[in-house]
């Protein structure tokens, strides 16, 4: 039983090129394809913080997949690394804009 769904946030930060190799990312996400070092930025699934940082690879397990929840991605990375400086830009960008509310910086809905 999939319960499962991703929502892409339309202005989703990233380090990968918005290119093909970036829709066939997109792509494998929203069918819940395996994809090999691929990490999000998500919301808190567990109402802790403002972002969490997952390997996509773990959120196909079937505990998360039994989840009665949209996971809202925020940013797609290509290593860790490169993850926490996504999460370090959208802290910046939050601060900059005086918009604290990661929701409505994103356009999810409070």
């Amino acid at each position: 039983m999939n319960i499962l769904k991703f929502c892409i946030a339309d202005n989703v930060y990233t380090e990968l090129n918005k290119d093909k190799k970036f829709k066939k990312t997109l792509r494998q996400i929203s069918r819940k394809k395996p994809v090999s070092g691929l990490f999000l930025i998500t919301e808190p699934l567990f109402e802790a913080g403002i972002m969490e940082i997952y390997n996509y690879n773990e959120l196909l397990q079937p505990y998360y997949r039994k989840q009665k929840r949209v996971i809202n991605i925020l940013g797609i990375a290509s290593s860790r690394d490169n993850a926490k400086s996504i999460v370090r830009d959208i802290v910046e960008d939050l601060y900059n804009c005086d918009n604290f509310d990661i929701k409505t910086f994103f356009g999810l809905g409070g």
